[in-house]
């Protein structure tokens, strides 16, 4: 085929694909576009043509003139309504021509709402709507201009609920609709939109055992507490660990108080807001919805009418008892438990503001917890008085008062709750009081006494101990250099052990030291319960009884003690004995002399010092002062509620400062004194051993009790030696050991 026919094909077949085209685009005009412009018109056409006729005023008049008629329709409803792009027909489908001879069937909203139909027959809204199997739906969502149950839920329902629609209006959560914010819950938000259901009924949210979950869907969400600045982020955590949470979570007890029975259901506002439920002059109001007698007896106390004449800083409800984590009053974290309680009453009665603003009674916590019952309260015991105990709970009234527990007139009353047959002694006396602060001018006078006794008393043994403890470290220092030299002592008495102590005495030794460890600990930790050393028997269960009985059992057993050495003294010859020799004695003042001259430098040699030195004699009868002092006023205040009975509150006031600074003397004297004796002075460090053998050596002897041991050894020789070489040894001995103290007194 030559090129000229194949050029004459392509441009034959070129025209005939431009016609194929111009006949394809003019079928797509002539049948498909007419086609989609007719169905894309057909709404607008439909809306008019019903428009036509349901718009007519006539109509209008025959639906009797309101909007709310089902002839007449106002076109602006259609506009505003959620189905605005839908058709008429897509409702009334029934309707298949216009205009219609037959009046169409009543709407069916459950054709496409099939989900929220169901929801709404299980709901309280049910049987809303009697006329038409949609009438529910129309209730709410209207005819023709359909709402939407979003953001204006309040204002809806509000048609029916109008009086729960102007509490929500007037709450919180209501007031600050204009800000921008996304959270502010509405009527849908705790109801739900469809399935709405009684709050009576345990499968709604507002039921009350789920309504702090409800609650809980924005005061827990940590996105809404940042976006709304709550200031409060665990109320609903609170609420659940309260006793009101854990008698509805755990027990199932409906009755017990949850959120809307102090927030109220709508209503809800905040606590600034003088008609709020939570509002400090409504609070006890509100908290006798539940607990009346409580709360008649606070308004008539002194916090209660306070409040009442507008001084909020007066404590009300929530100040002692907590607001959302409310606790039972005998649980261990409860403001208002026996070990707390005291101190939130200090909260107040210490502030200074509060007590020079209104006048408050000064010290009146801080007297209480240095007093015994506060002591004991901070030790950890739960059944000692604290300040509801006198002054009661919710009836608090000024001891003017009449009716006060605290009036002079039912003191003994009060007080013989726990002092029966005491209380006659504490009506007129003054009970918040401490040192330099009301007290008994017998009392304070003691103290001073006592104060000087120990810096006295304690600072001359430290004085001498510290004297002795350099003189005898340059005896050492001397002797190591061979500066001094000393007659060396006979091996047979250096080596030699003599009796210091029967095996009966030191039992009464290790008795003594037992019970007086004891004493000590258990009862400093009274006064100083939150100090490290008393911690374990806080810890302990129950710890401030286990305290008090270690004590007291500590104080019988050391009184026993005592008794049986007082018939040891007198009963037995080695008893009188030792007795006769711890005597004091005239020469005890030279040995005293001796000694310090000595330690001074100012004599060569230390006294020669007989069964017992002036140290030891000064020790024991201390001990026995100590013991007769301890004994005696330990038992006044171990048996207080007797001795009240028959003398007055001083004589007990008395006997605890005693005991507490005769405690302080007594430990301080063993420490520095008796310490320093038997375990740091240089010669017998790290301990003198002779309190568990009863032993000491001949060197010791030598050096400690000179005049014993040379009584000793001429006792033996004189006792009639086998030989007279013995004879001669010994007398030889004790000359030895004269010449070693310096001889003569």
């Amino acid at each position: 085929m030559g090129s000229d026919t194949l050029s004459h094909v392509i441009a034959w077949g070129v025209g005939r694909g431009k016609a194929a085209g111009v006949l394809v685009v003019t079928w797509l005009c002539l049948t498909i576009a007419p086609n989609a412009v007719a169905a894309f018109s057909t709404p607008s056409s439909i809306a008019e043509e019903c428009l036509t006729c349901h718009t007519d005023p006539d109509v209008k008049k025959e639906a009797g003139g309101g909007r709310s008629g089902s002839l007449f329709v106002d076109p602006a409803d259609l506009a505003q309504s959620a189905h605005h792009t839908l058709t008429c027909v897509k409702c009334h489908a029934d309707v298949a021509e216009w205009p219609h001879a037959t009046t169409p069937q009543r709407v069916r909203c459950r054709a496409c709402h099939q989900k929220l139909h169901n929801e709404v027959r299980e709901s309280a809204h049910a049987k809303l709507g009697r006329n038409g199997p949609s009438a529910n739906c129309v209730a709410c969502h209207g005819t023709h201009r359909i709402q939407r149950i979003t953001a204006g839920s309040d204002v809806v329902c509000g048609s029916c609920h109008s009086r729960q629609a102007k509490q929500m209006a007037a709450g919180i959560h209501a007031a600050s609709r204009e800000e921008p914010t996304r959270n502010l819950p509405t009527c849908v938000t705790c109801h739900t939109a469809h399935a709405v259901r009684s709050h009576r009924d345990p499968s709604s949210p507002t039921y009350r055992s789920h309504s702090h979950e409800l609650c809980a869907r924005c005061h827990a969400d940590p996105r809404v507490i940042a976006e709304e600045r709550i200031a409060r982020p665990r109320v609903v955590e609170l609420f659940e660990q309260s006793v009101h949470g854990q008698a509805i979570l755990q027990k199932g007890n409906l009755a017990a108080g949850t959120c809307t029975d102090c927030h109220d259901a709508h209503e809800i506002r905040r606590g600034v807001d003088p008609d709020s439920t939570i509002f400090k002059g409504n609070v006890a109001t509100t908290c006798g919805r539940c607990h009346g007698d409580e709360a008649g007896q606070f308004r008539e106390s002194v916090h209660g009418e306070a409040i009442s004449r507008g001084i909020f800083a007066a404590p009300t409800c929530t100040d002692c008892h907590g607001e959302h984590g409310i606790t039972a009053t005998r649980a261990p974290g409860s403001r208002v438990a026996p070990l707390t309680v005291s101190k939130t009453c200090a909260a107040c009665h210490e502030a200074a503001p509060l007590v020079e603003e209104f006048g408050l009674a000064p010290r009146r916590a801080g007297t209480f917890f240095e007093s015994f019952h506060g002591l004991a309260v901070r030790g950890g015991s739960p059944v000692v008085a604290n300040c509801a105990s006198c002054h009661g709970t919710h009836n608090i009234r000024p001891a003017s008062d009449p009716r006060s527990t605290i009036n002079p007139a039912n003191l003994s009353r009060t007080c013989g709750e726990c002092h029966p047959g005491a209380g006659i002694q504490l009506a007129g006396v003054r009970i918040h009081v401490a040192p330099g602060f009301g007290e008994h001018r017998w009392v304070t006078f003691i103290r001073r006494i006592y104060l000087v006794m120990i810096v006295v008393v304690i600072g001359g043994m430290s004085l001498h101990n510290g004297l002795d403890f350099l003189a005898r470290l340059r005896e050492r220092w001397r002797a190591e250099e061979g500066e001094v030299g000393r007659v060396p002592i006979p091996s047979e008495v250096a080596y030699r052990f003599f009796e210091r102590f029967t095996l009966n005495e030191r039992i009464q030794h290790a008795a003594l030291f037992a019970t007086f460890t004891v004493l000590v600990a258990t009862g400093f930790a009274l006064k100083f319960p939150d100090a490290w050393w008393a911690r374990p028997l806080i810890w302990i269960e129950k710890g401030y009884a286990v305290r008090a009985w270690l004590h007291r059992i500590a104080g019988a057993l050391l009184t026993l003690t005592a008794v049986y050495h007082l018939g040891y003294l007198f009963g037995t010859p080695r008893g009188r004995t030792q007795l006769r020799l711890m005597r004091p004695r005239r020469r005890d003042v030279r040995d005293v002399w001796g000694m310090v001259a000595f330690n001074l430098g100012l004599r060569p040699h230390r006294p020669r010092f007989h069964r017992f030195t002036y140290a030891e004699k000064l020790e024991y009868w201390a001990v026995v002062w100590g013991a007769v002092v301890m004994i005696g006023t330990g038992f006044i205040m171990w048996f207080q509620t007797d001795v009240l009975k028959r003398w007055p509150l001083l004589v007990i006031d008395l006997a605890s400062v005693i005991h507490y600074y005769e405690a302080w003397l007594a430990t301080l004297a063993v420490l520095v004194w008796h310490f320093y004796g038997v375990i740091f002075r240089p010669d017998i460090y790290p301990m003198s051993r002779v309190w568990l053998t009863g032993t000491i050596s001949g060197e010791q002897m030598a050096q400690d009790h000179t005049a014993e041991l040379e009584e000793l050894l001429a006792t033996e020789s004189a006792a009639g030696p086998e030989t007279m070489d013995d004879e001669k040894e010994t007398s030889r001995m004790s000359e030895d050991i004269g010449a070693i103290r310096g001889g003569g007194d």
